[in-house]
């Protein structure tokens, strides 16, 4: 079975949405309002590179063989989601100091690859805790 290859997109935020580029292929970029937006314009725009290189028969492998990984920079992350609680989040998921996690987010502390992986740890383990709940609407007491 041949590996899978690996295309890293590096997504920034800008004053209107978000832009990425492949770190790996040269010209392909495109931008979207959100990063689901975003994603969905990467893949149209990755596809029709592929389509590219087969017309010209640079290509012959399948497209399955590639995982798309997306990239953004942690500062940028937290400024989009601002509604995250950053130290509420930094105590509970990645038991981290909260302050020294903001200088983190911040840009104004060094931050090693092996906290970072908690922090995305952190924010993945979140992620699964939203999606696995179901909400409802509680009756209220007529006053």
């Amino acid at each position: 079975m041949k590996s899978r290859g690996v295309i890293t997109v590096i997504v920034e935020k800008t004053g209107t949405g978000f832009s990425a580029y492949a770190n790996e292929i040269e010209g392909l970029t495109t931008v979207g309002e959100s990063i689901g937006e975003l994603k969905s314009n990467f893949n149209e725009v990755f596809y029709e590179h592929i389509e590219y290189l087969r017309e010209i028969e640079e290509l012959t492998d399948d497209t399955n063989n590639f995982d798309i990984n997306y990239v953004i920079d942690l500062s940028q992350f937290f400024e989009y989601f601002s509604v995250l609680n950053k130290s509420a989040f930094a105590e509970h998921y990645v038991k981290m100091n909260a302050s020294l996690f903001r200088q983190y987010t911040k840009g104004l502390a060094p931050l090693s690859s092996e906290k970072l992986q908690k922090i995305s740890d952190g924010l993945k383990s979140l992620a699964d805790e939203i999606n696995n709940l179901n909400f409802s609407i509680s009756s209220l007491p007529n006053n």
